[in-house]
């Protein structure tokens, strides 16, 4: 009965009252897309049932307990923990568990919170762990070298323009691909701006297939055109990325004769691989490994990592 009435109370509330915003959000979230948000954090998707039910969930398997405070201010809470806050000081969950792939492994995996902490005690203990995911994580931060699990931050602003060398993640070509299929490639090397870390070498990124054009007569090569999105910071958020005339300059730079221009790119091939193998008679390719440039779309905040020995 008591949950019942609790739930009624909590429904007439989420009507008429939406929350404060997160740290990337421009306008107030409603309560029940923070609780979505949430559960696509720790599990990688929305889950069903009440909202006070769901939220009861996550704070358990988060917190380890369940608090008793209003339930509007518990979204809030845990909104603010694991996605950080535009004023915070201390890095969010988001923040730590992309600091601890990185540290053990130079990537960001991204995916659920609760499967990835799960891989690295594997990949350090030989087994997934038990107990909060929060009291996990902090076990991992402390094997990673962060005194009492904590990561020093500090806001930063990655400049519009800034040119990020990227590898792809899976094999793309005319004949594997359509128009609007999604793109997955990742960070190449670590980027600073002055001793804050804000893009971690394997950090994600996304894009679509923008055109596809197959082989033609009189020889015409097919072609594949990307759209890049954006890349995943160090504190979850997105940076939007484009093809631009300084990330085409840096390719051409490094390229030389090696590089090949598919769909407006210059691509540089994995390792073993030179341009003309992008060519397969008039079908074009786009292997694993393959390395090209993007930029910026925008000056973007970030709650980047102070670097560390």
């Amino acid at each position: 009965m008591r949950k019942a009435i609790l739930t009624l109370m909590f429904t007439c509330i989420f009507c008429l009252t939406t929350i404060a915003p997160g740290f990337a959000a421009g306008a107030a979230i409603p309560a029940a897309e923070k609780i979505a948000n949430m559960e696509t954090v720790l599990y990688g998707a929305p889950k069903e049932g009440s909202l006070l039910d769901r939220m009861d969930t996550i704070e358990s398997e988060v917190y380890g307990v369940v608090t008793s405070d209003a339930i509007l201010d518990r979204i809030d809470n845990m909104y603010e923990y694991l996605n950080g806050s535009e004023d915070s000081t201390e890095a969010s969950f988001a923040t730590r568990l992309n600091v601890v792939e990185w540290r053990f492994s130079e990537s960001m995996s991204g995916g659920p919170a609760a499967n990835r902490i799960g891989e690295v005690e594997k990949l350090l203990d030989g087994a997934v762990q038990t107990g909060s995911l929060a009291t996990r994580l902090e076990n991992l931060l402390v094997l990673a070298s962060y005194d009492g699990g904590v990561v020093p931050v500090e806001t930063a602003v990655l400049p519009k323009d800034s040119v990020i060398k990227v590898e792809f993640t899976e094999e793309l070509g005319n004949r594997l691909n359509k128009e609007g299929d999604e793109v997955n490639f990742r960070v190449a090397d670590n980027l600073y701006v002055n001793d804050v870390l804000v893009l971690p070498k394997g950090a994600t990124g996304k894009g679509k297939v923008k055109k596809v054009v197959q082989p033609g007569i009189f020889g015409k090569d097919g072609r594949v055109d990307i759209e890049f999105s954006y890349v995943y910071a160090v504190d979850g958020s997105k940076i939007p990325v484009v093809l631009g005339d300084l990330a085409e300059q840096q390719a051409k730079t490094i390229a030389g004769a090696a590089g090949a221009s598919i769909g407006g790119m210059v691509i540089l091939g994995p390792v073993g691989v030179v341009g003309g193998a992008f060519v397969k008679g008039s079908s074009v390719v786009i292997p694993v490994g393959s390395i090209t440039f993007v930029q910026t779309a925008e000056d973007t905040p970030i709650q980047g990592v102070i670097y560390q020995d």
